[in-house]
């Protein structure tokens, strides 16, 4: 998979991504041109941060962000960016307002995009909902679901093999961290053969803390992320019994660092 568009995009615009995508759609053309070149087989449309709570005109961004990854549908495919409605990381109780976003999004997507991808997944509850509401509007849909690693997703996880999902993620953790929830959680859940797909975007070690006392300028700054090597990452793929696995970069994993980490599975 591709890797963090806003990464990339924060390093010359200090926004969400919306001038970018309204004005210098070259720079983002660009960067999926080289997540293309590296031999990515999937790119997401960069709408995380367009949302109510950040965007009052979220809708006209979105529509700009789907309709620019159309011109790719022939040469990758292409996963439609469902963000959480709440803030990253919090849970929140699903109202109207939740509701009437993912309804708004889902039609925006429909027949653009190749695979829905429900991002950062914090509880069960969000989930479940996204899921009957892409179903309602797309009922042919491909679902995947990208967990965060939370208490909440730890005691719930069967929970997520009675959804009929094309694959089930994680993001948004270190590499150690992906290892730990799915060996301890994932793979020992009763249901584990009901999918067939599994994937993790990697992203920096301890990125979340270090954003709190940085500007964006010093977020580019990320040590490499040394607890993933060839032999630990090709260590861990081999244990992992599923018909498709995915990789990709969230979080401090720009261009530069999905060419590492390719170099790590794919040595040049």
């Amino acid at each position: 998979m591709d890797g963090g568009m806003i990464f990339e995009l924060n390093k010359k615009y200090s926004d969400y991504g919306e001038y970018a995508v309204q004005y210098d759609q070259s720079l983002i053309d660009n960067l999926y041109k080289n997540y293309i070149k590296l031999g990515c087989k999937f790119i997401t449309t960069c709408n995380y941060c367009f949302k109510p709570s950040k965007l009052k005109e979220w809708e006209k961004y979105t529509k700009l962000a789907v309709d620019l990854v159309q011109k790719y549908r022939n040469d990758v495919k292409v996963f439609g960016c469902i963000p959480p409605f709440f803030d990253s990381y919090k849970n929140g109780n699903v109202n109207e307002d939740f509701i009437s976003f993912y309804q708004k999004l889902c039609n925006i997507m429909k027949n653009k995009i190749d695979i829905y991808l429900i991002e950062t997944s914090v509880s069960i509850n969000h989930v479940s909902k996204i899921y009957e509401i892409i179903k309602k509007i797309d009922p042919d849909a491909k679902i995947i679901v990208s967990l965060y690693p939370n208490s909440k997703n730890e005691e719930d996880i069967s929970k997520y093999f009675d959804l009929d999902l094309y694959g089930l993620f994680l993001n948004c953790c270190s590499f150690n961290k992906v290892i730990d929830f799915h060996d301890k959680f994932i793979k020992k859940c009763s249901k584990i053969n009901d999918i067939n797909t599994f994937g993790f975007n990697c992203n920096k070690i301890n990125e979340k803390e270090y954003s709190k006392n940085c500007n964006i300028k010093q977020l580019q700054n990320f040590k490499k992320n040394k607890t993933i090597n060839r032999l630990s990452l090709n260590n861990f793929i081999q244990t992992l019994d599923y018909e498709n696995i995915y990789i990709g970069g969230c979080c401090g994993y720009g261009v530069k660092e999905m060419e590492e980490l390719i170099n790590e599975i794919i040595p040049s």
